[in-house]
């Protein structure tokens, strides 16, 4: 039987107790694999970070990083994301910031445009999957 590692790290975002309220993992480990659950650009009181997608985007990856570090991994063995996003243009514009930031340790991709968010002025939201 695989062992199941559930988890809301203490990484600077939201809470242990906002994940527990909202009824769900940050991280899920499970048989060498890392899932994460979708990030959004919020603080901890749920506010939004910054007006842009650009900033949004840049807020995410920084704590798919530390949740990815927290979960034992890093971004060298990310093998899939998914970006959900209000406007796909926008998304593509961000494309340099993306290639740089996977670097050669490129993951499978998927984008979706989303109508909205749990919060109206989030444009982004990323979920992950990694190995260890």
């Amino acid at each position: 039987m695989t062992d199941i590692v559930r988890s809301a790290p203490e990484i600077g975002y939201l809470s242990p107790q906002s994940f527990a309220e909202l009824g769900i993992s940050q991280t899920v480990v499970a048989g060498g694999t890392v899932y994460v659950s979708g990030i959004a650009p919020l603080t901890p009181e749920f506010d939004v970070i910054g007006p842009d997608l650009a900033e949004q985007l840049r807020f995410v990856l920084d704590v798919l990083d530390r949740s990815l570090v927290a979960a034992g991994t890093d971004r060298t063995r990310l093998v899939a994301w998914t970006i959900y996003a209000r406007d796909l243009s926008a998304l593509s514009g961000c494309l340099p910031m993306l290639r740089d930031w996977v670097g050669e340790h490129r993951p499978t991709s998927t984008w979706i445009g989303a109508a909205g968010f749990i919060h109206p002025a989030q444009l982004v939201e990323l979920t992950a999957t990694a190995v260890i």
